[in-house]
């Protein structure tokens, strides 16, 4: 499997995680807010950083734009460790969603995409660490670095929710 391989199937699964999420949140929100059993439920307690649906899909295709970015320079650059990197805070990403559903027992935003691809990521990186070798020490390096970026990133998108909102508003007013 080479390193375009992996990033297109990291990238694709990503996506279809991130689509679930973009069609879910909002309903879920309105639906389950004003219900005690959920208000620790990731969402609806962080449901500032979701005001629409529109918010929520520019947030993340800035998420997708930078991951797409990250991934042709590990094609480009032959940077193997920093594709699984991708992958890894992916799939650390899907274990807060498999961990919602085993809290409450239930479908909630993302988690059954991250329960359905958590173990093809798995399989993936098991399968492309057979066929490949890499340096540990790098891999660990650059998937911190990458964690730190994608929270520091994430926080900052949720702090301009708002604005973000309000520029889709105002855009599609002209």
């Amino acid at each position: 499997m080479t390193i375009a391989h992996l990033s297109l199937i990291i990238l694709s699964l990503f996506m279809l995680h991130e689509f679930d999420e973009i069609i879910l949140i909002r309903p879920w929100i309105q639906k389950q807010q004003h219900d005690p059993r959920y208000r620790k439920e990731l969402f609806i307690a962080g449901k500032a950083h979701y005001p629409s649906t529109e918010a929520i899909a520019v947030m993340i295709a800035e998420e997708y734009l930078l991951a797409s970015i990250g991934l042709l320079i590990a094609i480009t650059w032959h940077i193997p460790e920093l594709a699984l990197a991708f992958g890894i805070c992916h799939t650390m990403h899907l274990l807060v969603h498999i961990a919602e559903v085993l809290r409450y027992r239930r479908a909630v935003p993302g988690g059954i995409t991250a329960v359905l691809t958590f173990p093809l990521l798995l399989w993936l990186f098991a399968t492309y660490l057979k066929q490949q070798t890499l340096s540990w020490p790098l891999l660990l390096t650059l998937t911190l670095l990458l964690l730190t970026a994608i929270l520091l990133n994430l926080a900052y998108l949720h702090r301009r929710a708002g604005d973000i909102d309000a520029w889709i508003h105002k855009t599609g007013k002209r």
